[in-house]
Parts: C-alpha cells; structure tokens; sequence
C-alpha cells in the first residue's frame, strides 16, 4: 500500500521514527521519487545511496528538521563567512513546564529518550570521542527569556555530518541539549527501575517490552502542546577566521509554546522542526532548490531558507563577537 501511495508523487517527507529511513529511501529510489527526512540513525549507509539517486536524477535530503536541520543551515550560514572554521557548538534550550503532565516530550517520546540515553560524541582534531550518557555538563548563557539553563551532551547528526562537509579545517563540533535536574532525575528513575528496557517480559500469559508500555502512556506531542508553558531555542556558535582574526558567529532562532499554540495549534519544538522541511519541501516543488544525489542540510544554499522560514515566523539572528545581534529575516 505504502509503494502504491509513493510512486504516486514526487517528493516524500519522511516524519516518522528513524528506523524506516533505509527502507522509504530504497522505495522512493525505485520510483524515482524526491525523497526529505528529520533524523537519522544510519547517516553513513544513507548517505552511500548517493550514486544511486543521482543515476535517477532524485534528490534526498536527510536530517532536515530544527536539530538536525536548521541547525546545520546556522553553521554553513556563518561558515561561509569565515576563512577558516575551529568550532562549531550547538545547543539547544527548552524552557518549559506542563499545567496537565507531569512528563512530556515535545516531540517523538521514542527518540527524544534514545538521544539522551544514548552515549553521544563529540568531534576533536579528526576524532570522535564517546561520551556515556549524562556527559558534558555546563551551564549555558541562552538568548533572554531562557538565560542561564544547564546543557548536557547527546545524541545527535550534526557532529558526524558538519566536520565532514564543512570543508574549512573544522576542528571542533559538539551538541548539547538543556536538560532540567527533575527530567534527569524522573529520567534515571525510568531507566533504574526497567521502564526503559527494549527486552520482552512475560506479563499474565503474553510477552511485553515495557518501554512500549511506557512510550504508550506517554501523551502525544499533539495532545500536550496547548498545556506547555515556556520556551524553544536553537542556538548555533561557530568560531574560526576571518582576515587572520578569530571572530564568533552566533546564530538562533526561539519561540514560545503559547504563541506557537496560539498560532499554529502545535508547541514550539514541534513547529521548528516541522516548519524547515515543509518550507523547503515547497521550495523543491517551486523550483527553488534544485539537485541531485544524496544531501545533508549544510550543503544547502543557507540564504533562501532563512529568509522563506521568516515568513512561517521562524525568525533568525545573527550576532557576532564584533558587531552584536541583529535580526536577520522578518
């Protein structure tokens, strides 16, 4: 049923678990279709698809929502305006509590708590090195009204994509998320406890994995968003040089969930990262993005998103160490 929808059209976007990513590829090269995901777990073996779609003169772009996504378009943005890039550290901010649950993921439960508990890795003079879960506490400035929030290593695309396509001697890449003591704590209760656990048990005469009981008593992203209060923010440093001086590039974009809920029915997280591909899914369609071959959102052109995304009221800013922060789109 699945091939019968997709071959029907030219372009899929593939909002579901990572664990399809291969396998909704593998159709669309088949029928030569267009092909866009949010995240990834096998970024090498998609990747490796590449000649193949060409041959079909397709394009996929992967790993394309807020982070991974947008902030992989924040790093090329500044990185084209550098001679040289050393760093390149993402962090993302939530700010936000729920008046209704006392535990919610603001987007995919299943792989919200497979990034966090996950060892994660961070990219050091052409190097990976592995972190257990929990790693890399620091306090992190965000952007006023989030400010100071505690940011913990994890998970994520960006660090084994940007060294590799951001070709100017990058030599250092990390991605920290904001993490609240209470998550932690609920979070190592979860694990200690077996709620987490992928492995089978019997339960009155059948078997179960209590992680799916668990991921199916969670609420849905879609049911909690009209009960978050807070803040998102994506925040992207890049630092390297420019005419033999260092300069920083800081790159972000936030929203509170009450005006994402207000506006869009959906909490702040969910529309960054559902906003990116939609925009550019209509810029394929449009003409406005052209290509072939296997892509990561870095290799993209940088402007033409930014300014499309501002019209969705996803607004960008750009300060650098030299001149402050400024708005780039509205």
């Amino acid at each position: 049923r699945l091939e019968e929808i997709i071959k029907d059209h030219e372009l899929l976007v593939n909002a579901a678990t990572p664990d399809i990513n291969l396998m909704l590829m593998n159709s669309c090269l088949k029928h030569g279709v267009n092909y866009i995901d949010l995240a990834s777990d096998e970024i090498d073996e998609q990747l490796s698809l590449d000649r193949k779609y060409k041959s079909k003169e397709i394009m996929a772009i992967i790993c394309l929502g807020e982070d991974p996504g947008l902030s992989n378009i924040y790093a090329r943005y500044a990185a084209d305006r550098l001679d040289k890039v050393h760093e390149i550290k993402i962090r993302d901010g939530e700010v936000s509590k729920s008046r209704k649950y006392p535990l919610v993921a603001l987007f995919s439960p299943e792989v919200f708590f497979d990034e966090i508990l996950s060892p994660s890795y961070i990219y050091v003079d052409g190097r990976y090195k592995k972190l257990s879960p929990f790693s890399g506490y620091e306090l992190y400035e965000f952007p006023e009204p989030l400010g100071r929030q505690p940011v913990y290593s994890v998970a994520h695309e960006e660090v084994f994509t940007l060294p590799k396509f951001i070709k100017k001697g990058v030599r250092y890449v990390d991605f920290k998320l904001s993490l609240s003591d209470e998550l932690i704590q609920a979070i190592k209760l979860l694990r200690r406890i077996g709620l987490l656990r992928a492995r089978k048990v019997p339960v009155k005469g059948t078997k179960v994995a209590p992680k799916d009981v668990f991921f199916a008593l969670m609420p849905k992203p879609s049911e909690v968003s009209r009960y978050i209060e807070g803040h998102a923010a994506l925040v992207v440093e890049v630092t390297g040089e420019s005419e033999k001086r260092e300069v920083t590039y800081t790159m972000y974009t936030l929203m509170s969930h009450e005006e994402a809920y207000r506006m869009f029915r959906a909490n702040a997280t969910a529309y960054l990262t559902g906003t990116v591909p939609a925009v550019i899914a209509g810029m394929i369609a449009k003409g406005k993005i052209e290509g072939e071959g296997v892509m990561v959102p870095e290799q993209l052109e940088p402007e033409p998103i930014i300014e499309e995304i501002a019209e969705k009221k996803i607004v960008s800013y750009l300060e650098t160490s030299e001149e402050g922060v400024m708005p780039m789109a509205e």
